[in-house]
């Protein structure tokens, strides 16, 4: 079969609907001949007179009859398939971000609630973890927020703030090194300040690290204004092939004043 374009079957639906050549003339704004010409070309490349002539006007075949349900269903998709993706955060199901160690404490409960605000969808709010990329580029992560840094092309950063390390806690304790994930496993920001520090206390808990405070001290990425120690800058992430998804961009829109305000 000939390839045919969408503009031979619009004809052929309007004239199976109108039942004349006249009819469906007047319906396209378009000459009688024009649809005539038409509907000669698609009786060659489909093989088939498609409609019979009668007193009463034309009749369509049985092969017409049985394709034209199947046509104009393909033309509604086709028209709609360029419309713009309407969005609406109260019909969502799930929205689920992972959020970077240090923010979680922070900023949880204040995105969690603006979310809610906004959508009654579930709320899976995560800290980032080694599977985090994967699960971005795979569609089961919405968006993350971590450290701005060579990531692979099918994620897109978005860089909203930039924050600084600064020791807090006891100095007269250990010092602790708290872990995260895709961050500092293998370096550390603090021997920049103090080359020959070395941690006594080892974790992975945010949560645990501020307990440790008392006694102990850590280096901790702190939003202050001079950004005068090894600043960070920090970004939302998204799949590259989302970034300009109406839920992306409301994500996006939605974040970024909370975590700046961190």
């Amino acid at each position: 079969m000939k390839q045919l374009d969408l503009n031979s079957l619009t004809v052929f639906i309007v004239l199976f609907q109108a039942g004349s050549t006249k009819k469906a003339a007047l319906k396209l704004n378009r000459s009688q001949s024009y649809v005539s010409k038409v509907l000669s070309k698609l009786r060659d490349d489909l093989g088939d007179p498609l409609f019979i002539r009668t007193a009463t006007g034309f009749v369509p075949t049985s092969y017409a009859s049985n394709i034209a349900p199947k046509v104009k269903e393909a033309l509604a998709l086709m028209h709609t398939a360029f419309d713009p993706e309407v969005f609406n955060p109260l019909a969502l199901d799930k929205v689920i971000i992972h959020l970077a160690a240090p923010f979680i404490i922070p900023i949880g409960k204040k995105l969690i609630t603006t979310i809610r605000q906004q959508t009654p969808a579930v709320i899976e709010l995560r800290q980032w973890n080694l599977q985090t990329e994967a699960l971005i580029i795979e569609e089961q992560v919405d968006i993350g927020v971590h450290a701005l840094k060579d990531r692979p092309q099918s994620l897109y950063q978005k860089k909203i703030m930039s924050v600084s390390g600064q020791f807090i806690g006891n100095r007269q304790g250990e010092f602790v090194k708290t872990i995260f994930d895709n961050y500092n496993e293998h370096r550390g920001l603090y021997l920049q300040i103090e080359a020959e520090l070395k941690p006594g206390i080892i974790i992975d808990n945010q949560y645990l690290s501020s307990q440790l405070m008392d006694e102990h001290f850590t280096y901790a990425l702190v939003n202050e204004q001079e950004k005068k120690n090894t600043p960070t800058d920090i970004a939302i992430i998204s799949k590259a092939a989302r970034r300009n998804s109406p839920k992306i961009q409301w994500l996006m829109e939605l974040c970024t004043p909370i975590i700046r305000s961190q």
